[in-house]
């Protein structure tokens, strides 16, 4: 038998994407994430993984704050915030293996995500290393 909601479905998103336009959402996820790294820029111990042009990286941003575990950002992040993130080695534990880096946090941001969202986010981070540390 065929999936015909997933068929239906998959169309629906698809034409829905189009009329946004790829290079709208693109823009969008990149004007989330300059909002996301300016704001935590200024945090003692904050590091950034990846290129700080958010052109180079799209939606994600993943970071550390050192002195304090990236498990207990994201728990804290959920418990108190209710706000959802990734920690861990990401699927790549070869690369933090080889730079002697326990683990990160990875945030995620699409086109349905707001800016208030991101400066919300940036606020909640903010909270949970004062309270961490």
């Amino acid at each position: 038998l065929q999936h015909y909601s997933g068929i239906l479905g998959l169309g629906a998103a698809t034409q829905y994407l189009k009329k946004i336009g790829m290079n709208n959402i693109q823009k969008h996820e990149q004007e989330l994430t300059k909002t996301i790294t300016e704001g935590l820029l200024d945090i003692k111990g904050f590091r950034l993984y990846g290129p700080l042009d958010p052109k180079q990286r799209g939606g994600i941003t993943t970071f550390s704050i050192k002195g304090i575990n990236h498990h207990d950002i994201a728990l804290t992040l959920n418990s108190h915030h209710n706000i959802m993130v990734r920690s861990g080695a990401h699927c790549v534990h070869s690369w933090f293996n080889k730079h002697k880096i326990e683990g990160s946090v990875r945030a995620s941001t699409y086109l349905y995500n707001t800016q208030e969202e991101a400066k919300e986010f940036v606020k909640a981070v903010k909270d949970v290393v004062n309270m961490l540390k």
